[in-house]
């Protein structure tokens, strides 16, 4: 059976001049490239020749005797110089218009199927020569060229097509076809079909339209700029909108839309159903809330185990400032009782109460800060004052366990981003971790050292170290590899959250916790966790951050 390959308008117009050279160069009326179409032959190209009785796409019969039949039916040129002479073809159509002599070759598709034949034809004897049979040969081969590359095309794009089919079959993803202009779906898969809830009725009634599937909401995005660049451009970059069913529900989609062909008048759009993966997100947004709702929790638990651990500490800080409001309310009045009354020296006393109670009061303040359970305060945030706090609060603590405390805080710290409740617990967890590891050390070799230092390391990067050092037994190669996990304790009573709480704070504010190497800061044994935090880039930055200097 014949291939039904079409022949496209460029190669037709190719042969064209072939048809119309052999005609100019053999001086005949008649050049033709005849293709069968059974049970018809058909003149597919006519030369444009004077005297040419031939006009494309006339049919003749087969089985009528045709010169070229007979090529057809043999598979190989022939020559016929005067038809009139050789009563074999008496009954040939050809003769009747008066074509008497006739060369021509077979074509052939690549798998041997016959496309039909090239020839020419004149009004007179005419025996052609062995060039003449050279040439016709030749642009045979032409054409015969001309239909392998048609039939790898073909093949290419039914196995395209196969590929496409399988995959509108498969009902993996939506896909539907529909109208540039009018936005009527015109074909779709059932996978579309399921995901919009709507039958195959509904789309043979040509009354479906995306446009009607669209909320409001997304519809004037798409009119407004997704239609007119698919006009402009022939496809769109995938995107995220929503499509309502036809219960009414809604239902988020992944969108990739092309035009069929430039210019066409259909495009393809292929929708992916996105409920399943919003539901994940959503999940693990749920699942993440609740983390850090848990997450929240444990270190509001564990401010309040620490606080309850430097309660006396926290008393003795306390203690001072009611102590001198005291004192100095007992002075004032024995300056205001005096028999000359000194007004001077009494209203200094009560400036000294006044002072003295505004910092009873900050104390206060911050240490229901750190008991209260509050979300997040990032805002600009001076390292050195929130440690300050922080060893008033620990130094009677680590006095009533012979510890040596020190602070050497780098001046001019630029500020950072945070927390100060939740940066003050990690210093605070560090300082009492510090304190308790060093129980076992002798009297005198208890030393803590609470440092802050500035990493410029480019122009536009920069961070602020905080050192907790203390000269304990140090941390076991073997405890280090899980130092910062969950319930991961070098402590027989400890629950393993502090570092672990540490580390995630360090984290929320991008920043890091790591134990120091040994030997990355000062000998002496002992451990050494530095916090850095990154700093602020709209607050000033000391000269030297150029420089990466420490």
């Amino acid at each position: 059976m014949p291939h039904a390959i079409e022949v496209p308008a460029e190669t037709v117009s190719k042969w064209q001049e072939i048809v119309d050279m052999l005609a100019e160069v053999m001086c005949v009326p008649s050049a033709l490239i005849m293709r069968v179409r059974p049970p018809e032959i058909e003149v597919f190209v006519s030369s444009r020749s004077p005297g040419n009785p031939y006009v494309a796409a006339e049919c003749a019969r087969l089985d009528t005797g045709l010169y070229c039949e007979t090529v057809m039916k043999t598979r190989a040129p022939l020559q016929v110089p005067d038809a009139l002479r050789a009563p074999e073809w008496a009954a040939n159509p050809d003769i009747a218009v008066g074509m008497i002599s006739y060369m021509g070759v077979p074509i052939h598709w690549p798998d041997g199927e016959s496309f039909g034949t090239i020839c020419v034809l004149d009004r007179k004897h005419s025996a052609y020569n062995d060039m003449f049979l050279r040439l016709l040969t030749l642009c045979r081969d032409i054409l015969e060229a001309d239909l392998a590359m048609l039939m790898t095309l073909s093949r290419q794009l039914e196995q395209r097509e196969a590929k496409i089919q399988r995959l509108v079959d498969a009902d993996i993803i939506g896909i539907f076809l529909w109208e540039v202009e009018t936005q009527v779906i015109v074909e779709a898969n059932d996978a579309f079909l399921r995901i919009v809830g709507y039958e195959r009725a509904d789309l043979r009634a040509r009354t479906l339209r995306w446009t009607q599937l669209t909320p409001p909401e997304w519809l004037e995005r798409d009119l407004r700029e997704r239609l007119p660049i698919l006009k402009r451009t022939g496809r769109l970059q995938p995107f995220e909108k929503e499509y309502l069913r036809k219960d009414g529900s809604r239902v988020p989609v992944l969108m990739g839309v092309a035009r069929i062909e430039d210019g066409g008048h259909e495009a393809v759009a292929f929708m992916l159903d996105l409920t399943e993966r919003k539901a994940a997100e959503a999940e693990a947004r749920d699942n993440e809330r609740r983390y850090r709702e848990v997450q929240a929790a444990l270190a509001h638990a564990n401010r309040v185990t620490t606080m309850g651990q430097l309660a006396a500490s926290i008393g003795h800080e306390m203690k001072q400032p009611i102590g001198a409001c005291a004192t100095n309310a007992e002075a004032g009045l024995r300056w205001l009782n005096a028999p000359t009354p000194d007004l001077d020296e009494a209203r200094a006393a009560f400036e000294r109460i006044r002072r003295d109670a505004r910092r009873g009061t900050e104390i206060l303040d911050h240490i229901r800060s750190l008991f209260r359970k509050a979300p997040l305060d990032m805002a600009a945030l001076q390292i050195n004052d929130a440690i300050r706090e922080v060893i008033s609060l620990t130094r009677a603590e680590a006095m009533k366990h012979g510890v040596a405390m020190q602070a050497v805080l780098a001046p001019d710290l630029p500020a950072v981003h945070g927390d100060r409740v939740q940066v003050q617990q990690a210093v605070l967890n560090l300082v009492v971790n510090a304190i308790e590891a060093m129980r076992a050390m002798p009297d005198g070799a208890r030393r803590l050292t609470v440092s802050t230092a500035w990493d410029g390391t480019t122009e536009t990067t920069g961070a602020v170290h905080i050192t907790v050092r203390d000269s304990g037994p140090g941390i076991a190669p073997a405890q280090r590899e899980r130092l910062f996990e969950p319930f991961a304790t070098t402590k027989s009573t400890g629950m393993g959250m502090g570092l672990s709480i540490c580390n995630a704070i360090a984290q929320a504010h991008g920043g890091t916790l790591c134990l120091c190497e040994p030997g990355q800061d000062d000998a002496g044994g002992g451990a050494a966790f530095r916090l850095t935090l990154p700093a602020r880039r709209d607050q000033p930055w000391p000269a030297a951050c150029g420089q990466g200097s420490v």
